[in-house]
C-alpha cells in the first residue's frame, strides 16, 4: 500500500541521518536550513501512521454543520437545530455493520451494535439524539467522543467525517473542538451568513489561530492551509431589495464583505474554495 511504503521511505531517511554516513558538513547544513528536521521528520511520520485521517467540519453555533454532513451521507442520522445541540466529537467511518462506540471523559469504551435492528438508520438515529443532542440529553457532555460506523462506499480507507460542536457555545464542548484539532487532515468551515455576517465575536477566527499555532509548532505537518473549504449557509435569511434599485443589494454586500473577512483571518484560502448555498435546500445524488 502506498501509506507503508511512504512511512518506509521515511523510517529509511531516518535511518540515514542516524548514521555514519550522515557527515558533519551535511548535519550542518541541514541544522541551518531546517532546525528541527528530525522532530519534524517524527512527527510526520506519527501523522501518517494515524489511524484516522480527519475531514473535520467545524463553525459556529447553529452554522449547519449537522445539516451539511446529513447532506453529504444521503441520510439525516443528526438533527439541525436553531440552537447549541452538538455536545460532543462524532467521527463517522465506513462499516460493513451499524454500530456506536462511546468513550466518555475517563476513557471508558462502550459499544452499541444495531446492525440486526429492523430499520438500523432509525436506531442510529435515536440512538444519536440521546448521546449527542444537547436539546435532548446532557449526556454526550461526560462524553469524549462518538464513534459512528455504517455502510458509507464512498469513505475510502481510513477516512473519516467528523462533527464537532460549536465554537461559542458551552466551555466544556467548545474545549473538545480545540482539543481534536491536532487530529485533522482536512477543514469544512460552515459559516452562517444571517448571524452578523457570519463571523461574529471573533469565534471562527480563534479556530484559525489555533491551526496557525500548532503548525508552526509542526503538530499538523500533513494539514494543508490551502485546502480548507468555507461553505457560507443560510442566505435565504438575508433580505433582498428590489432589482431596479440602485443600491448595491444586502446579498451582494454581505457576500463581498464576507470573502473579504474570510481573507483577511485566513490568507491561505482560495477564493473557489468559497461557496454560497442555503444547506437546507441542497440535494446531494449518491453513486
Amino acid at each position: 500500500m502506498m501509506k507503508e511504503k511512504i512511512i518506509f521511505l521515511y523510517r529509511d531517511v531516518e535511518r540515514f541521518l542516524n548514521s555514519d554516513k550522515y557527515t558533519d558538513d551535511l548535519r550542518n547544513e541541514l541544522q541551518h536550513s531546517n532546525p528541527d528536521y528530525m522532530t519534524v521528520l517524527e512527527k510526520r511520520i506519527k501523522d501518517i501512521e494515524k489511524v484516522d485521517h480527519g475531514i473535520v467540519i467545524a463553525g459556529e453555533t447553529s452554522a449547519g454543520k449537522s445539516t451539511l454532513i446529513n447532506k453529504i451521507l444521503g441520510m439525516k442520522i443528526f438533527k439541525g437545530r436553531n440552537k447549541e445541540s452538538t455536545s460532543t466529537i462524532c467521527k463517522i467511518r465506513n462499516l460493513a455493520k451499524t454500530r456506536i462506540i462511546t468513550e466518555s471523559m475517563t476513557g471508558q469504551v462502550e459499544e452499541i451494535d444495531l446492525t440486526e435492528e429492523n430499520d438500523a438508520e432509525k436506531a442510529l438515529r435515536k440512538s444519536l439524539k440521546k448521546l449527542t443532542d444537547m436539546t435532548y440529553s446532557r449526556e454526550g457532555i461526560t462524553l469524549r467522543s462518538v464513534d459512528i460506523g455504517f455502510p458509507i462506499p464512498f469513505l475510502k480507507g481510513n477516512t473519516i467525517i467528523v462533527d464537532t460542536p460549536g465554537i461559542g457555545g458551552s466551555g466544556k464542548v467548545t474545549e473538545k473542538l480545540m482539543e481534536y484539532l491536532p487530529n485533522a487532515l482536512f477543514f469544512i468551515f460552515v459559516i452562517n451568513v444571517g448571524s452578523a455576517g457570519g463571523m461574529q465575536c471573533d469565534r471562527l477566527p480563534e479556530i484559525f489561530r489555533s491551526i496557525v499555532l500548532l503548525q508552526i509548532e509542526n503538530k499538523m505537518p500533513c494539514f494543508d492551509c490551502e485546502n480548507v473549504i468555507f461553505i457560507t449557509n443560510k442566505w435565504d435569511t438575508i433580505n433582498k431589495v428590489d432589482s431596479d434599485s440602485s443600491e448595491e443589494d444586502e446579498e451582494t454586500k454581505t457576500w463581498n464583505g464576507l470573502i473579504s473577512e474570510i481573507k483577511e483571518k485566513w490568507p491561505f484560502v482560495k477564493e473557489e474554495n468559497i461557496f454560497k448555498m442555503n444547506l437546507k435546500d441542497v440535494h446531494v445524488c449518491m453513486f
